[in-house]
């Protein structure tokens, strides 16, 4: 009797490593995609950035720009951006220019890395 090739098992592993691709793909595109958001966000020098962001919902958000020097608060949907408020006083743009200051890394990853810098430059002094 011939040998017959099991075609279920093949079919089976040839989806399984089809899906594995499928998905490492994904993944990369999706890292991609992150990596380069963070490095346009993180560029020096430009004209135009974003202060602070709050999501009123998962399609839209209220976000302060800085827009070469002028403060503009803007709503922003999927379909329209709106200029809600330009900050032009004094005090107000005094709040905002403390509330964060330049060049400091935002979120706990960046707050972690630069404590254990620090902690790790103290420790090789001793």
């Amino acid at each position: 009797m011939a040998y017959q090739p099991d075609l279920w098992g093949a079919g089976l592993k040839t989806l399984a490593m089809l899906c594995i691709v499928l998905a490492i793909l994904i993944l990369v595109l999706f890292l991609l995609k992150r990596f380069s958001y963070l490095k346009q966000r993180s560029g020096r020098g430009q004209l135009i950035s974003v202060l602070s962001s709050y999501h009123m919902s998962p399609k839209e958000r209220i976000a302060l720009i800085d827009v070469a020097g002028q403060k503009l608060v803007i709503g922003m949907t999927p379909g329209n951006i709106t200029c809600l408020a330009q900050i032009n006083k004094s005090e107000v743009l005094e709040r905002i220019e403390g509330a964060k200051p330049p060049g400091a890394k935002g979120g706990l990853f960046g707050r972690l890395l630069i404590s254990s810098l620090n902690t790790k430059g103290r420790s090789s002094d001793r």
